[in-house]
């Protein structure tokens, strides 16, 4: 039961201490980019979720051999890599083969499989020394804190596009990444960062 409160409480850091959308920059453009499409939020998110899972506890697996291990930081990111690529294509054929999925979704997957915070995933859990239960937590984690950026990323939107007070030059892409700095600065609240070091 221990392996499922680590999970658990892996998770939950991810989402509200680590939001590593906020407070990482991980996937930020396409977290922009995605929150004007409310109906495409949990399927990209459970996609996020699904890569980053997969990829980390692999990546936990390779990471218990010796020789990989003892690598530096540029070795891992490249192992990393070349697990994220193998899983993503894997994932594509066994959907083309049992689902025929239009092109739409697998160019959707891979946009997926290829965000910033799906490859985060596996580096954060290695410096974190985080064993399998805390790499699975961390992956959901990411795919939850994903859709918590979204819906937030979201309502602001929403409420940036009915104020009429804000001025014309700040109207549009100035206006939502000073929300989303906002939001980062919450997020960087919430984890006891200091803002300089």
């Amino acid at each position: 039961m221990t392996w499922f409160f680590d999970m658990t409480q892996a998770a939950l850091f991810t989402i509200f201490i680590q939001n590593l959308v906020f407070n990482g920059g991980y996937g930020s453009s396409e977290a922009i980019r995605m929150s004007a499409k409310p109906k495409r939020f949990l399927p990209f998110s459970i996609m996020i979720a699904f890569f980053s899972t997969v990829t980390a506890v692999v990546c936990r697996a390779l990471d218990s051999i010796k020789e990989i291990s003892e690598q530096g930081e540029a070795v891992h990111s490249a192992i990393f890599g070349a697990v994220l690529i193998l899983i993503y294509i894997a994932t594509a054929l066994i959907l083309k083969l049992t689902l025929a999925p239009n092109k739409k979704f697998l160019s959707t997957l891979g946009i997926a499989a290829v965000n910033t915070l799906v490859f985060a995933a596996p580096l954060i859990n290695r410096r974190a020394g985080y064993g399998y239960a805390e790499s699975v937590g961390t992956g959901i984690g990411s795919g939850i804190a994903f859709i918590l950026a979204l819906m937030l990323i979201n309502a602001g939107l929403r409420r940036l596009e009915a104020n009429k007070n804000i001025p014309p030059l700040f109207k549009g892409t100035p206006a939502m990444f000073l929300y989303v700095a906002m939001l980062s600065l919450a997020f960087a609240g919430f984890a006891g960062s200091p803002l300089f070091a």
